[in-house]
């Protein structure tokens, strides 16, 4: 990629260092000129954007609680089937 000779491992350093600053500075202007055309062309106001994302952000959370309960609670009667299936392999073992 990239076909420069350098004198030192300084130098090769420096180079790649400044490639990768301009590339975060390049990256973070598109990032803010792409927010801005974007509230420039939004259909709707802030708040009710504002709104939108609350309310979503809130479902997803919701779906995630009930999610993580049902896996808690299979994770809970496997790890109980495990310790039963356990504690009776011990039981043969020890006889």
């Amino acid at each position: 990629m990239n076909d420069r000779i350098y004198y030192s491992k300084e130098a090769e350093e420096l180079a790649a260092q400044q490639r990768t600053i301009l590339a975060l500075v390049v990256m973070l202007l598109g990032l803010g000129l792409g927010a801005v055309v974007a509230l420039l062309f939004a259909p709707r106001k802030g708040d009710d954007i504002r709104k939108d994302i609350a309310d979503q952000a809130g479902t997803l959370y919701d779906n995630g609680r009930e999610t993580t309960g049902k896996a808690f609670k299979e994770l809970q009667k496997d790890f109980d089937k495990l310790r039963g299936d356990v504690e009776d392999r011990l039981k043969n073992v020890s006889r």
